[in-house]
C-alpha cells in the first residue's frame, strides 16, 4: 500500500542541471520509497524519469506560489518536502520513515525536520520515541526547508502570501507560532543529504563528491572561493555558538553598517 504522503523536489528551470543526478542518488539509495514524487519547476521542461512527473507551476510567480501550485496536485495528507541541491548520498530504510509518518499520525505531529541544526531549537525528547525531540518554535529557522515531513494542512497555512525562497524560509517558524504546530527533529539519520549548491556555485565538498562519482553532475556551474566558503563557515559557527546577546549586539552592529538579514524579516 502507498504511503499517505507525496515526494516534492521544490527546484527551477535554472537548476534543472542539479536534476539527474538528483534523481539518480534518489533511485539508488531509496527506490522502495512507495509514493508519488513531484519536481517542481517554473518553466516547460523536455526532461523526463521514470514514475517522476515534472510540474511546470509558471515563471511569473514567487516561489511559494510555485510550492501552493504545487500543494493543490497533491492527494495526500503528509507530504515529504527537499531542494533541488540536497542530494541523498546514504541508503534510506524505507521502514524508518513509514515510522515516522506513523508517529505523525498517531502524536498529530505538524512537521518533522530530518536535519538536526539549529540546534538551540531543540527541546526534550519526545516520550516514547528516542531521537526525536520537540521544536522551540519561536527560534530562527526552527522549522526551515532542508529535507522534513509536513502535514499538508500545515505547510498549506504557509503559503498564504507570494514570496521568495529565502523570505519564505524565515516566515516559517512565525507562521508555526502562530499555527500553534506541533514540530520535532529527528536525530535519527534517515535522510543523510550533501548540501551542493550556495549562491548559484557548487560547494568545495560537493565538488569534490562529484569527482569521485563521475557522471552525478555533467552540468558547467563554477565552484565558489574557499574565501566566500570559509567566511560561510565562520557566519555559520557565530550562529550556532555565540550567546544569544552577544550574538544580538554584533547583529545590530551589522545592520548599522548595511547589512541586511533575512532572519528579520516579518518583526
Amino acid at each position: 500500500m502507498s504511503k499517505n504522503m507525496t515526494m516534492l523536489i521544490l527546484s527551477c528551470d535554472k537548476f534543472s542541471d542539479l536534476w539527474d543526478g538528483h534523481i539518480k542518488l534518489l533511485e539508488e539509495n531509496w527506490p522502495d520509497r512507495d509514493m508519488e514524487t513531484f519536481i517542481v519547476t517554473d518553466a516547460p521542461s523536455d526532461k523526463s524519469y521514470p514514475g517522476i512527473r515534472i510540474i511546470d507551476a509558471g515563471a511569473d510567480v514567487e516561489w511559494s506560489d510555485r510550492l501552493d501550485f504545487a500543494l493543490k496536485q497533491v492527494k495526500t495528507d503528509y507530504v515529504f518536502i527537499t531542494l533541488d541541491d540536497y542530494f541523498l548520498i546514504k541508503k534510506v530504510d524505507d521502514q524508518s520513515i513509514s515510522d515516522l509518518l506513523v508517529m505523525m499520525e498517531k502524536e498529530k505531529i505538524d512537521y518533522v525536520r530530518l536535519f538536526p541544526r539549529p540546534k538551540r531549537a531543540t527541546l526534550e525528547e519526545l516520550p516514547g520515541y528516542k531521537g526525536i525531540r520537540r521544536i522551540d518554535n519561536s527560534c530562527d529557522y526552527s522549522v526551515n526547508l532542508y529535507s522534513g515531513l509536513w502535514k499538508k494542512e500545515f505547510m498549506e497555512s504557509c503559503v498564504r502570501i507570494p514570496l521568495n525562497a529565502w523570505k519564505f524560509e524565515v516566515s516559517l517558524h512565525i507562521r508555526a507560532e502562530e499555527y500553534n504546530a506541533n514540530c520535532v527533529v529527528s536525530h535519527r539519520n534517515e535522510f543523510q543529504i550533501l548540501d551542493v549548491v550556495r549562491k548559484g556555485k557548487l560547494l568545495h565538498k560537493s565538488a569534490a563528491y562529484f569527482r569521485k562519482h563521475p557522471g552525478l553532475y555533467e552540468g558547467d556551474r563554477a565552484t565558489n572561493t574557499w574565501r566566500y566558503e570559509i567566511k560561510l563557515t565562520f557566519q555559520q559557527q557565530v550562529a550556532r555558538h555565540l550567546p544569544l546577546p552577544l550574538k544580538n549586539k554584533v547583529k545590530a552592529f551589522m545592520t548599522r553598517r548595511g547589512h541586511q538579514y533575512y532572519s528579520d524579516y516579518g518583526k
